[in-house]
């Protein structure tokens, strides 16, 4: 019960007028502003870089192994892609990762594996897009084979025509400007909140009230879990009606699995407060807000909160990794244009566990202090 009455406590923030001003006009405006003039960023052309797949095949399905030559010599011819044997003593995985390679496929009496390198979202899906056309096809070859047996033998590509006709009518979908803004600038104001976690103790430092609550018949524990409670709720629901008014205001597009995209921001948003909350039990007073201000602006900076990240190379593209605006908009990206839940997972994993982390130093450090 104490818990909830110091997180009740905590949620009536939002009769302050430059909290409400800050979460909600702030990055509505900035979604508009950024939105509208970096427009062009979204509607111009895109330069496609080197396609590389690397692949091994042991051999074991002649039929798999007579296809995949017909495929790769289509696709070198057809999309200017390099097709490399792995070499003994190469380890595919690995060269994928040190970004040599855009794929690895690997073949064997089990199926087809592959390996995609995230780093060149485009690229890789690209490789993706095919690979799939091309087990799709041969699954199919496979079926009718048990029907009539020549059709084992008969290529998926050839110079007759391909006995499977596809069509299009729509590619995939692709964000544009206001959309992914509303996602980058979201996910840039969730992690502006580390600084109203970082002066959660310290403002009841500054108000000499933080004696009274130890006087109280309140533990620690409990002022720590009731804060974190109140914040975590009240910015949660101040991204949810940012992401509604994004949604229905500028007609953003959050995809079909709400579910999932709001796990990942609420997710960012414990990540935060943990951020604001361990920084400031490590560090004082304007020192704490200084750091947290920088780490803030780096993110920002280096994760897309400004500008794409898709398209830079050499040290903004490794930069970029280590940001945690980065894993989250790549998550919601991902989530929301492909259906791919596995960068959202990858996100919500860092978010906790940092935060775990992050939430032990600040408890630690607590327990040590005679006071808040």
């Amino acid at each position: 019960m104490n818990v909830l009455r110091i997180a009740l406590k905590e949620m009536k923030i939002v009769r302050e007028p430059r909290m409400l001003v800050f979460m909600l006009a702030t990055p509505v405006l900035l979604i508009l502003i950024l939105g509208t003039a970096l427009s062009n960023a979204f509607n111009g052309s895109t330069t496609i870089g080197d396609i590389r797949v690397l692949y091994h095949n042991d051999g074991a399905e002649p039929a798999l192994t007579e296809q995949w030559q017909v495929f790769m010599q289509e696709a070198e011819r057809s999309s200017g892609m390099v097709f490399e044997q792995v070499k003994e003593g190469m380890d595919g995985g690995q060269e994928v990762k040190n970004n040599r390679y855009t794929g690895y496929v690997e073949m064997d009496g089990q199926g087809i594996r592959y390996d995609g390198n995230s780093r060149n979202s485009m690229e890789n899906g690209i490789v993706q897009g095919m690979l799939s056309a091309f087990t799709d096809r041969y699954r199919l070859s496979a079926e009718a084979a048990k029907i009539d047996p020549e059709y084992e033998s008969k290529l998926l590509v050839d110079d007759g025509g391909s006995y499977v006709l596809e069509s299009s009518i729509q590619g995939a979908r692709q964000p544009g400007s206001l959309d992914y803004f509303s996602i980058a600038v979201t996910t840039m104001i969730i992690l502006y909140s580390a600084l109203t976690a970082g002066g959660l103790i310290d403002s009841e430092r500054k108000r000499n009230t933080a004696q009274r609550l130890l006087a109280s018949p309140v533990t620690k524990a409990e002022i720590f879990a009731g804060k974190i409670m109140g914040t975590l709720a009240i910015n949660a629901v101040f991204v949810i009606i940012v992401v509604l008014i994004s949604k229905y205001m500028f007609n953003a597009y959050w995809g079909e699995n709400p579910i999932m995209v709001f796990l990942v921001l609420f997710t960012e948003i414990l990540f935060a407060l943990s951020l604001g909350l361990g920084i400031s039990y490590v560090l004082k007073g304007n020192a704490a807000g200084a750091v947290i201000m920088v780490i803030i602006q780096l993110a920002a900076f280096f994760g897309g909160g400004y500008t794409p990240v898709a398209s830079t190379t050499g040290f903004m593209r490794e930069a970029a990794t280590y940001s945690p605006l980065h894993w989250s908009n790549e998550a919601l990206l991902q989530i929301i244009y492909s259906g791919d839940g596995t960068a959202a997972v990858h996100a919500i994993m860092l978010n906790v566990g940092f935060s775990v982390l992050l939430l032990a130093v600040a408890m630690i450090s607590m327990r040590r202090r005679e006071g808040l």
